[in-house]
């Protein structure tokens, strides 16, 4: 669809012109736009004027936008295209190409640094994005099969339908359920993919090899020249060729969410025995702040904490009493030295 198309198509459903092919597909879109947005709203009319409101609205901010004195939906006086730009992120953001067959659709939620999302999936499922995730799946995915793909963080909160398990695909891990809760943790470059079960009983699998986990049990997939010893205390190891797969107990109760892999749902960051740089990606993910090493530290400095409401400087400022390092701020990004 040309950017032509896409703003007559909008400015035809608004007049009241559109076909009902057109209406359905832009009601369609809608829809799924909706329930990526707002997923627990209740039914209602689809409300496009207001979507084209708040896209004439940041034009006319920008001086971009004349409204003639009568007209059922205003003309663009001048560079047209940008509110038909506007309306393709829309679409692009909300992961829907409206032409496509529905099955055939994807849909794509995105957080950016610092931005936790919630939503609910067509199938039922409750899904909690932490910060700089992605989540790709299939328009159909209430009556077809329930494949999802995940990079970054993620809780879910599985609608059991035992003819259509629910698998979720990251980079080296996949993990099938029939019906369950449990975070996936798949950050591209932190060096391993974490699975934490909270009730239920998951499948973790790559190139053949499976293992069922149990409840209050998590399991990292780690290659194994990231593995030293000493490094699993409270844990079982299993060896699947090129990575380990290590199996720790998280806690007996492990559905409070007191567990550091899952207090984030709670708007905290909590680590323990982090190195220096692991602990800058993750500060960096939460804070959406650049955050640089200007130096190379100790391997020996080792972080843990909780912060809640805490900025970036508040918990920095925090750091420098238990490790010797300073930092300094230009522009936004901070420095930290050794």
């Amino acid at each position: 669809m040309s950017d032509q198309q896409l703003i007559g198509l909008l400015e035809k459903y608004l007049q009241g012109h559109c076909t009902e092919d057109e209406r359905t597909a832009l009601e369609s879109w809608y829809d799924n736009y909706r329930a990526v947005q707002t997923p627990d709203s209740s039914d209602a009319a689809p409300d496009l004027l207001q979507v084209y409101n708040d896209i004439t609205d940041r034009l006319k901010k920008e001086g971009e936008w004349q409204e003639p004195a009568a007209a059922a939906v205003p003309k663009i006086k001048q560079r047209w295209w940008q509110v038909a730009a506007a309306v393709v992120l829309l679409l692009a953001g909300a992961g829907i190409w409206m032409l496509l067959p529905r099955a055939d659709r994807q849909l794509a939620l995105d957080t950016k640094e610092g931005v936790r999302k919630k939503v609910l999936l067509g199938d039922g499922t409750r899904v909690w994005l932490n910060v700089s995730s992605h989540l790709t799946y299939a328009a159909n995915i209430g009556s077809g099969q329930r494949e999802v793909y995940l990079e970054g963080e993620a809780f879910f909160e599985v609608a059991k339908k035992d003819q259509h398990p629910f698998v979720i695909h990251t980079t080296d891990l996949n993990v099938q359920v029939l019906g369950t809760r449990f975070n996936v943790k798949a950050y591209e470059g932190d060096g391993s993919i974490e699975t934490t079960l909270v009730e239920g009983h998951v499948a973790v699998s790559r190139n053949g090899n499976s293992l069922v986990l149990a409840p209050g049990e998590k399991a990292i997939l780690r290659k194994k020249t990231q593995v030293t010893s000493g490094m699993v205390m409270n844990g079982r190891i299993i060896d699947w060729g090129d990575v380990l797969l290590i199996v720790e107990k998280v806690t007996p109760n492990v559905s409070s969410q007191k567990v550091s892999e899952l207090v984030w749902m709670d708007d905290r960051l909590e680590f323990k025995d982090k190195s220096f740089p692991e602990l800058v990606r993750l500060m960096s993910r939460w804070y959406n702040r650049k955050i640089i090493l200007t130096d190379t530290f100790p391997t020996d400095y080792r972080f843990k904490g909780t912060f809640k409401k805490e900025t970036v400087i508040e918990a920095l400022t925090a750091l420098e009493v238990t490790a010797d390092f300073n930092y300094t701020i230009k522009g936004d990004t901070v420095y930290i030295h050794h």
